[in-house]
């Protein structure tokens, strides 16, 4: 039986998105980050590390796993806007190893060194910024010249693609904070829901 790897490839990005589907929801609606002081914040990392580090172990593999995903679909399509996502991934990866080994750290030294942790966290907040500013325009390019998705499903995927983008460019250039973003949530839950039905479309192309 021989190894298809445009189907292979395709699952693997359907499964990426899944996956961060689901660490979007457990760190949105379960972990519920605190909106408070940096010392709210570190207190809220210190008490729920187990949590918020498998959450974000989640989103590595998922990272991983677009990642291949889409470097395969750029080199085989060609594409622009599919070796923009390659690219956005593989800041996530650097940016998801910097939290996981930083954030606690960061956050039990808070008393002696209360510099650290926002110097952290700031780092985390631009490089999220810029990654996913390269992904939305990548998936903008994607939805609207895709084939293999039906018109309003196109549409309803470049229009919010297109919304990412601004958000995550208005995040890079400080004019909103992270927080601010929590109102975009549903439309992103909706978008990697999105995704993972285009992997799948994919698949049998």
């Amino acid at each position: 039986m021989s190894f298809n790897k445009k189907k292979s490839a395709s699952y693997l990005w359907s499964l990426g998105s899944i996956l961060f589907f689901l660490a979007i929801v457990l760190f949105v609606f379960v972990y519920q980050p605190s909106s408070g002081t940096d010392a709210d914040k570190t207190h809220q990392i210190i008490s729920n590390w187990a949590l918020v580090s498998t959450i974000w172990r989640i989103e590595t593999i998922a990272a991983v796993l677009l990642c291949v995903s889409s470097w395969y679909m750029a080199t085989v399509k060609q594409s622009i806007s599919w070796f923009l996502i390659t690219f956005a991934h593989v800041v996530m990866i650097i940016m998801y190893a910097n939290m996981l080994g930083s954030y606690a750290v960061a956050a039990e030294v808070y008393n002696e060194s209360p510099s650290l942790f926002p110097m952290i966290n700031n780092k985390a907040v631009w490089v999220f910024g810029f990654s996913n500013l390269l992904f939305f325009s990548g998936l903008t390019g994607i939805y609207y010249t895709n084939e293999v998705l039906s018109t309003w499903l196109s549409w309803t995927g470049s229009i919010i693609s297109f919304v990412g983008v601004i958000g995550s460019l208005a995040l890079f250039f400080e004019l909103i904070t992270f927080g601010d973003l929590n109102i975009g949530g549903p439309l992103v839950l909706i978008l990697y829901l999105l995704n993972a039905y285009l992997g799948f479309k994919l698949a049998k192309e």
